[in-house]
C-alpha cells in the first residue's frame, strides 16, 4: 500500500474550498487500500464530497483515525451526520466517495441559525474554511443579519463521544453586544435527549442561546438503532375510515360502550362508531373534540369540544346522533385556537371532570416583562380542571394548568392529568389532581375568589364578558403552594407532547396492572408510569415502553379484553398521518422489564418482571444522576443542580427479582437510573434499561 501525507493530498481541495491546515501541525496520515479505500492511520484528514447541487460548494468529509467520521455541508453550515468504520474510497473518476451508507444524521434539515424572537431573522452565512487544531476539526464561517446590524464569527467543532452520544461545540464572536440571542434549529424528538448550555428551552424545533453567549455546546443522546418492544407484545394497525380532506380522521380519544361499540372522537369534529369491524359516522360538525365517554346510564355519548361538554343522543335508533345537548358551558371560550378542552372522565358517582387549556396570546400574561411567548388567560377558568356533578352543578376543581393535553382516571376513581412543557411548566408531567390543588401555572389564579374577577359559577352573560385589566400576581408565593407532579415525564427523553394517561386493567395487558400508559405525539412512543404513595402523596418512576409507533401517537384507551388502542393525529410539533394501532399481549409470554421502583430509606428497590441471571451488575456498571428544574416563566427548563450520585451498595433478593441500590437521597429531585443491559434467568435482555424516578418526599 502507498502512504500519502494529508498536507500534500489536500492542496487542490484547499484551493476549491478555502480549506487550510496549520503547517505547524501534521494533521493526519492515511493509506490507500487495494480497493482504493482511504484508511486513516492517525490524526484527521479532510476530503471533498461532490456538491449537493450545481453551483454549490463541495461538502467536507472528516476522517478520523479512531474510526468515527463526520460530514459537513458548507452551503447550509450544517453537520450532516456521523458514521463509524471505513472512511471512504476514491472512485475511477478520482472523486472521494464516503462510506456513509449508515450515517446517523443530526436532524438539521435547514440552515440552522436565526436571530431574535419577535421578530426572528434568518441569518445569512458565509463559509470561511476548515482547520485542524489540537486534534479537532474546526469549521469557520460568518453569520450576518443586516436587519439587526449584527454579525458573528463562528467556529464549529464536532465531538464523537460514543455511538449514542455526540456533541457540537461552537465558539462565537459577535460584532457587538445585544439583548437578543441566536437560535439554533433542530428536530429534538429524533433523539432520546438533546441538551445545551444555552437558555432553558426544550421546544422541539429549536434551542436558544443566551444573549451574547460566546461558547455553546449541543449534546445529542441518540435512541437505540432498533425499535424497542417488550417480549410478548405486538402492535397491529386498524383500518380507519377514508375521509376527504380537510376532514381528516384524527383520533383524539376512544371509549367502548357496553354493547361493544367503539366510539372515537376526532380533531376535525367528527364522532365515529365502530362495531363488528365496520365504521359509521355517528355525529359531525363539532369543534375540535378532545375527549369522549359513553354515558353510564346508556343515554348517549359525552364529548368534550372546545366551547362545551355535549351529550349526543340517538333517539331513533338509526346509529346516528340526532340530539346534541349542551351539558356544561359555564367557562370562558374566546375562540383563540389554543383554548383546548379535554375530557370528560366519569367516576363511579357520576361526576364528570374536564380540563381547560390556556390560550396562546392576546390575553393576560403573568410576567409581562418576561419570556415573550408565555401562555395567557382571558380568565373564566382557563387553566382549570372543572367538575360537573349529577345534580347539574359545576365546580372549579383545581387550577394551575397550562396545556393539559391528557386526562385520565384509575380504578380507584383518582384523577390524573398530563400537562405540556412551557412557561411555568419545566417538563411535561403526570399529576394526581385533588380538589383545591394548584398545579403550577399562575395565569389561572386570577379566577380565584379573592380577586373578584370571575363568578364562582358563570352564566351566559359572564362567559362573554371581557376583562379589561388584572392586578399583578405575587409570583413568589406560587412555588410554595404548587403541588409537585407525581412524575416528571423526562421532557426531551421520554416525552415532548404527552396525551391521555390510560391505566392498565387487572388482566389482559401483562404484569403492569394499574400502571399508566401515555402516548407522545412528538416521540411517537408509549411511556409507562408506575406510581407509589410516599408520605401520603403519589410519586414514582417513568419508563420507556414501546418506541417507535407508526405515527404521531396521542390518544390511548384499553378495550374490554385488555388491549391498548392508540390513536395518532396529524397536528402538533411533529405532525404525522392519522392512524389507529392496537397493542396486544400474549399471555403465554413474560416480558423482562423493570416493573416498578420503590423508594426505601436509603435508596431504591428496583423490581423486575423476571429473575435476574447469576451475573449481577457491578456498582460501576450502574449510573445514577439527579437533577432539578427551574420554576419560572421561561419556556421549560434544562436540568439544573445536576450531579452523579454515588452508589454505596448493591444487593439482590433471594428470588433475584429485586435489586436494592443504596445511595444518598434528596427530596424534590429527579433521579435518572441507567442500568446496563442486564440478562434475566431465562436469557432475555433488558432493553428498556433506564428510568426516571421523581422523588418529592422521603420515606418517613
Amino acid at each position: 500500500m502507498i502512504r500519502f501525507s494529508v498536507l500534500a493530498s489536500l492542496s487542490l481541495s484547499s484551493l476549491l474550498l478555502g480549506l487550510h491546515l496549520s503547517a505547524a501541525e501534521k494533521s493526519g496520515n492515511f493509506q490507500m487500500g487495494e480497493g482504493n479505500e482511504l484508511i486513516v492511520q492517525n490524526g484527521i484528514i479532510l476530503r471533498e464530497v461532490p456538491a449537493p447541487e450545481n453551483g454549490q460548494l463541495p461538502m467536507i468529509a472528516v476522517g478520523q483515525a479512531n474510526g468515527h467520521h463526520f460530514l459537513f455541508d458548507p452551503n447550509k453550515m450544517t453537520l450532516e451526520g456521523t458514521w463509524s468504520g471505513q472512511f471512504g474510497r476514491v472512485d475511477q473518476a478520482g472523486n472521494f466517495v464516503p462510506s456513509n451508507e449508515k450515517m446517523k444524521g443530526f436532524s438539521l434539515d435547514r440552515a440552522p441559525w436565526t436571530f431574535g424572537e419577535k421578530p426572528r431573522y434568518e441569518a445569512k452565512s458565509t463559509f470561511i474554511g476548515a482547520d485542524v487544531r489540537e486534534g479537532k476539526v474546526v469549521f469557520s464561517y460568518k453569520l450576518e443579519v443586516p436587519e439587526a446590524d449584527m454579525s458573528w464569527d463562528i467556529e464549529e467543532s464536532p465531538e464523537f463521544v460514543t455511538e449514542q452520544l455526540q456533541r457540537i461545540h461552537f465558539k462565537i464572536n459577535p460584532s457587538r453586544q445585544n439583548d437578543e440571542y441566536l437560535n439554533y434549529w433542530l428536530h429534538q424528538t429524533d433523539f432520546r435527549r438533546v441538551t445545551t448550555d444555552g437558555q432553558q428551552n426544550q421546544r422541539n424545533l429549536l434551542k436558544n442561546l443566551l444573549p451574547n453567549q460566546r461558547s455553546f455546546t449541543i449534546s445529542f443522546l441518540r435512541n437505540k438503532d432498533t425499535p424497542t418492544i417488550p417480549n410478548g407484545y405486538s402492535v397491529d394497525t386498524i383500518e380507519i375510515p377514508s375521509i376527504v380532506e380537510p376532514f381528516r380522521f384524527e383520533p383524539t380519544d376512544f371509549d367502548f360502550a357496553e354493547d361493544g361499540t367503539l366510539y372515537v372522537s376526532t380533531r376535525t369534529g367528527g364522532i365515529w362508531a365502530r362495531k363488528d369491524g365496520k365504521w359509521k359516522l355517528f355525529a359531525d360538525g363539532l369543534d375540535e373534540v378532545n375527549g369522549i365517554r359513553s354515558a353510564p346510564d346508556g343515554s348517549g355519548v359525552y364529548v368534550m369540544q372546545k366551547p362545551e361538554l355535549t351529550l349526543l343522543k340517538d333517539t331513533d335508533g338509526n346509529g346516528v346522533a340526532d340530539v346534541y345537548q349542551t351539558v356544561e358551558d359555564r367557562f370562558r371560550f374566546t375562540g383563540q385556537y389554543h383554548e383546548f378542552a379535554y375530557g370528560p372522565r366519569i367516576n363511579s358517582a357520576g361526576e364528570m371532570f374536564f380540563s381547560l387549556g390556556l390560550n396562546a396570546g392576546g390575553a393576560f400574561s403573568v410576567a409581562p416583562d418576561g419570556y415573550p411567548n408565555q401562555m395567557t388567560s382571558p380568565l373564566g377558568y382557563r387553566g382549570w380542571v372543572m367538575k360537573h356533578s349529577p345534580d347539574g352543578s359545576v365546580t372549579p376543581f383545581a387550577s394551575g394548568l397550562r396545556s393539559p393535553a391528557g386526562i385520565g382516571m384509575n380504578s380507584k376513581d383518582e384523577l390524573f392529568v398530563t400537562d405540556n412543557q412551557g412557561d411555568w411548566i419545566a417538563s411535561s408531567y403526570l399529576s394526581h389532581v385533588e380538589e383545591g390543588d394548584f398545579l403550577g401555572h399562575p395565569a389561572s389564579y386570577w379566577d380565584m375568589p379573592e380577586y373578584g374577577l370571575t363568578p364562582r359559577v358563570m352564566d351566559f352573560r359572564s362567559v362573554n364578558e371581557k376583562i379589561e385589566s388584572v392586578p399583578p400576581l405575587d409570583l413568589d408565593k406560587f412555588a410554595k403552594i404548587r403541588k409537585r407532579p407525581a412524575v416528571f415525564l423526562a421532557h426531551g427523553d421520554l416525552t415532548n407532547s404527552p396525551g391521555h394517561p390510560s391505566f392498565a386493567p387487572k388482566t389482559g395487558f401483562g404484569p403492569f396492572a394499574d400502571q399508566a400508559f401515555i402516548a407522545d405525539i412528538a416521540h411517537r412512543n408509549i411511556t409507562r408510569v408506575a406510581l407509589e404513595k410516599v408520605a401520603g402523596a403519589y410519586q414514582g418512576a417513568a419508563f420507556p415502553f414501546i418506541r417507535p409507533l407508526g405515527s404521531a401517537a396521542y390518544s390511548t384507551a384499553f378495550d374490554p379484553e385488555g388491549n391498548l388502542w392508540v390513536g395518532s393525529v396529524g397536528r402538533g410539533w411533529v405532525a404525522g398521518d392519522p392512524l389507529i394501532e392496537v397493542i396486544r399481549f400474549d399471555e403465554t409470554q413474560t416480558p423482562f422489564e423493570m416493573h416498578h421502583i420503590s423508594l426505601t430509606k436509603d435508596g431504591f428497590d428496583i423490581h423486575f418482571t423476571e429473575a435476574l441471571s447469576e451475573e449481577l451488575p457491578k456498582v460501576e456498571d450502574i449510573s445514577i444522576n439527579h437533577y432539578q428544574f427551574e420554576y419560572w416563566d421561561e419556556y421549560g427548563s434544562e436540568p439544573i443542580n445536576e450531579s452523579l450520585v454515588g452508589i454505596t451498595g448493591l444487593q439482590v433478593s433471594k428470588d433475584r427479582k429485586v435489586l436494592s441500590v443504596k445511595l444518598p437521597l434528596e427530596k424534590e429531585f429527579i433521579y435518572q437510573i441507567q442500568l446496563p443491559e442486564l440478562e434475566s434467568k431465562s436469557g432475555q435482555t433488558l432493553e428498556n434499561n433506564y428510568a426516571y424516578y421523581t422523588l418529592n418526599r422521603l420515606q418517613p
